[in-house]
């Protein structure tokens, strides 16, 4: 069994970087929500400025907007938090394959 010390480090970093984009991608579910009921204000006032002849397309055209973004976020938030998940275990065998790589070079 070799030094794991390398892959540990790279291993921990890699969880770093999961965590920052999950934790980015959370900011900008947060911001969609935003955006979504700002367009939902926007179908409210297209109602007012829409003839009867358009009032439907527009209406639906605002409401498919934000609809797979907001589903496309968070199936990848899930699959950073997966990621992380995974990672973490990885990183947990490391540690104990490392440990047991010195404990035998004290010995």
């Amino acid at each position: 069994m070799a030094c794991r010390c390398t892959r540990i480090s790279k291993c921990r970093s890699d969880i770093t970087k999961v965590s920052n984009a999950r934790t980015a991608l959370q900011a900008l579910s947060n911001n969609n929500g935003t955006l979504n009921t700002r367009l939902t204000e926007l179908g409210g006032r297209m109602q007012e400025m829409a003839t009867p002849d358009n009032i439907g397309s527009c209406a639906t055209s605002i409401n498919n907007m934000n609809k797979d973004s907001a589903s496309t976020i968070s199936a990848m938030i899930s699959q950073c938090t997966a990621r992380i998940s995974s990672l973490q275990s990885e990183l947990t065998n490391l540690e104990r394959e490392d440990r047991e790589h010195h404990q035998g070079l004290k010995k």
